[in-house]
């Protein structure tokens, strides 16, 4: 068996390699249907998103609402690329950003509650929307469960953002008929299957309400849905 020296092994995640072409080919593979509904609801997602940036962008309080929804928009699809390339942690980390760019696109969409002000001031802190954001609930005319999940999911994707249990042991190799140790960049192990699935559910359904997202923000900053 060929193995791959620590400069080998440092290059080929530093440099586009047959193994990270071979690593996505596997989760692209087993999870081509999630990829191709994901992808659709992307497409749905980024065309409101458009919408609403013609709509509201024109100064520089409905482009500052407007680039964290496209904010959210786009890192979702660049953790989802970093998921499909076997990297957990990074993917888990762009998630937490996706989540706070969501809830706060939705309290500075009601600029009355004075969020849109301090986020543009520099002086809010945006790791506390998801609890915000569900404590203002009413005012913003949202519903307490999709708000429950969104900060319990991001309170879960914080613990890959420090060094905790959970983001140390997606480092190691879990296949129970595989080589054991710790990974240096991506990699597709059978053993993790049970995280991968509900991973990639999470993401497709998170996708999935984009578009109820922006018609919130649209009503709550415009007065319309």
């Amino acid at each position: 068996m060929n193995v791959m020296n620590d400069r080998e092994r440092i290059q080929s995640v530093l440099i586009d390699s047959e193994i990270d072409i071979a690593i996505k080919y596997l989760f692209i593979e087993r999870y081509s249907d999630q990829v191709d509904e994901f992808t659709e609801h992307m497409i749905e997602a980024f065309e409101e998103c458009r919408k609403l940036d013609k709509l509201i962008s024109k100064d520089l309080s409905g482009a500052n609402v407007s680039a964290l929804l496209y904010g959210a928009f786009h890192t979702h699809v660049v953790a989802m690329k970093l998921f499909i390339m076997g990297l957990l942690v990074p993917a888990g980390n762009s998630q937490r950003y996706v989540l706070e760019s969501i809830a706060t696109a939705l309290l500075v969409s009601k600029p009355s509650l004075g969020f849109l002000k301090r986020y543009m001031d520099g002086k809010y802190s945006t790791s506390k929307s998801p609890r915000d954001v569900l404590r203002h609930k009413e005012q913003l005319g949202l519903e307490s469960s999709g708000l429950e999940i969104l900060k319990r999911e991001a309170e879960f994707y914080s613990k890959f953002s420090h060094p905790t249990l959970l983001s140390s042991t997606s480092l190691m190799t879990l296949n129970p008929a595989g080589p054991k140790g710790s990974v240096l960049g991506g990699c597709f192990d059978e053993g993790k299957f049970l995280i991968y699935d509900k991973e990639i559910a999470s993401r497709v359904s998170l996708a999935s309400i984009f578009t109820n997202i922006v018609y919130g923000v649209r009503r709550n900053y415009c007065g319309t849905a």
